[in-house]
């Protein structure tokens, strides 16, 4: 998995932390390991950090397995990212309350290509929504994974 970029654009990040969400592959390495590489991209503020969001995009260790014995990988094609209407909003609403946690809402969308054993493969449309942490003069961080896209 690869590591967080270091940028301050909530967009940026959210659209790299897609794709580590989104990009698994059971043949190399184990639920355990895809949670830990997961975590590296995760706020250390714990107020913010959701880390039970971000670990419930990760299959069971069970369905992990059995993912395994079938071989199976994804990767991920990240399109477009941008702030949902209800946070702009929000935003717009309340400018100063950005500032106490920094935590941004940004929406991606893209595709996840899955392939397993033999000549199995397809790919499905995706969408998500993340919390992204992105304080002034710091690196962006994930803070959770929302339970619903936000438009």
């Amino acid at each position: 998995m690869s590591a967080p970029p270091g940028t301050s654009d909530p967009v940026v990040f959210a659209k790299a932390a897609t794709k580590a969400l989104w990009s698994y592959d059971t043949r190399a390495s184990s639920q355990t390991q895809q949670l830990a590489g997961l975590r590296r991209w995760m706020t250390g503020e714990k107020k913010y950090a959701d880390w039970k969001s971000v670990a419930e995009q990760v299959p069971s260790p069970v369905l992990w397995s059995r993912m395994h014995d079938n071989g199976q990988h994804a990767s991920a094609t990240v399109g477009e990212g941008h702030f949902p209407q209800s946070f702009k909003t929000a935003l717009a609403q309340d400018p100063g309350a950005i500032t106490q946690a920094y935590v941004y809402a940004v929406t991606v969308t893209g595709k996840q290509p899955l392939s397993w054993k033999g000549s199995g493969s397809g790919a499905e449309a995706r969408s998500t929504t993340l919390a992204v942490q992105c304080r002034p003069h710091h690196n962006c961080a994930l803070s959770a994974v929302l339970p619903s896209v936000a438009p």
